[in-house]
Formats: C-alpha cells, sequence, structure tokens
C-alpha cells in the first residue's frame, strides 16, 4: 500500500460514465439527444459556465426545448429522471470502501452541474462513501481555475497537505496540474482498473 493519507476522486470519467438524458430520451427521442450532444455538451464555453454555476440546468433545458420544439418542462423533468437514473461504477465504490477501512481518508472532488449536488449526492448517498465532496458549480470554479483553489479547497476541509495525496481523475490536464501543486496523480480509464487497484491496495 502506498503511502498517502488521503486519496481524492473524480466522479465524472472515474465512478461514473453515465451521460445525462440518455437513460429517459434514447431511443424516442434519439434526435434530441444529438442535437443536445452537438450544441451544448460540444460548447466548452457553455458546459464550464454550467459548472461553476452561472447557468443552471432549467436554463440549459429551456435553451434546448425552443431549439428543439418541445415544453421545458417535459424537458426538464427527463433531465432530472436522467440524473437519477445515472449508475455508479461498483467496482469503484468498492475500492473506496477498502481504502476507508485502511484508515485512508477520501474525498471527491468534481467539475459538476448544480444536479450532481441536488440529486447525485442523495441519490448514491456519496456523503456516507466520502469524508469530503467539492462540486465545482458549488465554488464557482473549476479544477484548472486559478491553479487548482478547488484542490486548495478540498484538501482544506480533509486536513491535509497536499504531498500526503493522490488525486485520481481522467483527465490528463488535471493530473499534470495536481503534480504540478505537489501531490501524486493517477490518470484513469476503465481498463485501468485492475492496474489502480493494484497500485493502492497490493
Amino acid at each position: 500500500m502506498l503511502n498517502y493519507s488521503a486519496i481524492l476522486f473524480d466522479f465524472d470519467g472515474v465512478l461514473c460514465r453515465d451521460r445525462f438524458y440518455t437513460h429517459t430520451l434514447i431511443p424516442e427521442y434519439q434526435s434530441i439527444v444529438d442535437w443536445i450532444q452537438k450544441h451544448i455538451f460540444g460548447d466548452a464555453e457553455l458546459c464550464a459556465r454550467w459548472m461553476r454555476g452561472e447557468i443552471d440546468s432549467r436554463g440549459i433545458n429551456n435553451t434546448i426545448a425552443t431549439a428543439c420544439g418541445v415544453e421545458s418542462g417535459w424537458l426538464h423533468t427527463q433531465f432530472l429522471e436522467s440524473v437519477r437514473k445515472m449508475k455508479l461504477d461498483e467496482q469503484v465504490v468498492s475500492l473506496v470502501k477498502e481504502l476507508k477501512i485502511k484508515g485512508i481518508k477520501v474525498g471527491l472532488v468534481t467539475n459538476n452541474m448544480d444536479v450532481f449536488s441536488e440529486i447525485t449526492v442523495a441519490n448514491h448517498k456519496l456523503s456516507k462513501l466520502f469524508e469530503v465532496i467539492v462540486n465545482s458549480s458549488d465554488y464557482g470554479m473549476l479544477k484548472k481555475d486559478n491553479y487548482g483553489e478547488l484542490f486548495d479547497v478540498v484538501l482544506a476541509q480533509l486536513n491535509e497537505d497536499v504531498q500526503n495525496t493522490l488525486m485520481i481523475d481522467d483527465s490528463s490536464a488535471v493530473v499534470e496540474l495536481y503534480r504540478k501543486k505537489g501531490g501524486e496523480g493517477f490518470l484513469y480509464t476503465l481498463k485501468q482498473f485492475s492496474q489502480l487497484q493494484k497500485f493502492l491496495l497490493s
């Protein structure tokens, strides 16, 4: 076991790989999903504003509804239900639990939207799994903003120095930044789970 006092996990791409809208709009409304993928998630600046809390989910759904010719209240309801139906990667969940048993502090830090704090945290009982949860939209900044200030937030809440910690993320830019701040980083993909498990528990 490597000597970390705290390990931070990303959400999207590590703990979960499901996507908004897909559980409720596919296959019947595939054309709407295609529009969303191109004009919402294909717009990096718009997504960044959403994940900084500058735009909320209802506003996003109003935009989609107007463009796609559907009722905004209906679309927002479909969106919220799709969020509730998102699944966690149970093998990663089990790994987090194993780390806690070994006395390692675990935190979750994510670039995410308002619905993560409003629905996902409670829906998956993430507050019982992680000692600290930091969502970008609650703090008005992304992980890479202000030289990784969001990491300073989560580490302060864990009462840990960055030198004693590891960040597991699917973004090479985030991992690189965390290393520059003095921590360790693990660039994660689904195919690397066995490698990650061995890295942390052997």
